[in-house]
């Protein structure tokens, strides 16, 4: 095998036809690149098809342990990652096949993963549970068997609810991880709980604070959830949402329609409430007009254009 240097890229790696040093190169930069795996890997570790389709490992025998277990293990996640089940179990099959005093067997938790994996892989849900609930007897603060017990359980019609429960049990132990927020953000709305959802968008902010997306999508839940208070907060996030995107147009239609909310909680309060939001609602009302301008301009020789401007000529009626 040649060995991989500081200046070696990966097509460099790959137009010589170094199999191993594209693994290596792949996981040392964790890219994630499953269709260059899988060549690559396939050919490294010799894979096969037996008559009955399955497939088996029979390369990779000049490799050291520590360097096989690796090149396996990559090449069974990516093989999941492409869809190519047979060649993941044969993966796993090879792992599971070493010997006793190999750090992989199949009582380790880096097999016990990967079964997991191929079970959700092929359908056996219950399995693959069962898989992660062993893993969290051993160590309850397993991130990976936790975060895949949800996926097991969203992927499951009807299981809704336990799904949330396990994703708010893996967030009560890993309040950093911002993906999940997003994901429970999104299991909120999916039930109307918009102001849970909120919630869940201001943890993710704080991991991503110059998304814009992100600040649109914590406006529109405030938006939503209703409140002289919210509406307040949604301006706030879907202007500094346009103001890290000019061209985001979601999120223009959104603080327009955060100002219009705006103005009907206020027109609900009492007389000495309302005067103290006379400064708010001139914004406000600026906001509208500015918005509907730059609306308009994103339409220019477009057919929507008319129908724009004529939707915000009624909302300017209104006011």
């Amino acid at each position: 095998m040649m060995a991989t240097g500081p200046e070696d890229d990966l097509p460099t790696l790959a137009a010589r036809g170094d199999h191993l040093g594209v693994l290596r190169y792949i996981r040392a930069h964790k890219l994630r690149e499953p269709k260059m795996v899988v060549a690559h890997g396939k050919l490294l570790l010799g894979a096969s098809t037996k008559p009955d389709g399955s497939m088996a490992m029979g390369g990779g025998r000049r490799l050291g342990e520590v360097e096989r277990l690796a090149a396996l293990e990559q090449l069974c996640m990516a093989s999941l990652d492409v869809g190519e089940i047979k060649l993941a179990e044969a993966c796993l099959d090879a792992l599971g096949a070493g010997d006793p005093d190999s750090p992989v067997t199949k009582e380790s938790a880096r097999y016990r993963k990967l079964l997991g994996l191929c079970l959700e892989a092929s359908g056996d849900f219950a399995g693959a549970e069962g898989v992660y609930d062993a893993l969290l007897k051993d160590n309850p603060s397993n991130a990976h068997a936790s975060k895949r017990k949800y996926c097991v359980l969203a992927a499951q019609p009807g299981q809704e609810e336990e799904a949330r429960k396990a994703l708010n049990d893996y967030l009560a132990s890993h309040p950093g991880d911002v993906a999940a927020w997003n994901a429970m953000a999104e299991v909120c709305l999916s039930v109307s709980d918009f102001k849970g959802a909120a919630y869940c968008y201001e943890e993710v902010v704080l991991g991503c604070p110059l998304d814009s997306t992100v600040h649109t999508k914590l406006g529109e839940a405030y938006c939503t959830a209703g409140g002289l208070a919210n509406a307040k907060l949604a301006r706030k996030h879907l202007a500094q949402a346009v103001q890290l995107d000019p061209g985001n147009l979601r999120a223009w239609y959104g603080l327009i329609a955060a100002a219009e909310g705006y103005l009907d909680e206020v027109e609900r309060l009492g007389k000495g409430k309302k005067e103290a939001e006379e400064e708010g609602v001139e914004v406000a009302k600026e906001l509208i007009k500015f918005g509907g301008e730059r609306l308009v301009q994103f339409y220019k020789g477009s057919e929507m254009r008319g129908i724009v401007e004529k939707m915000l000529k009624e909302a300017g009626e209104s006011l």
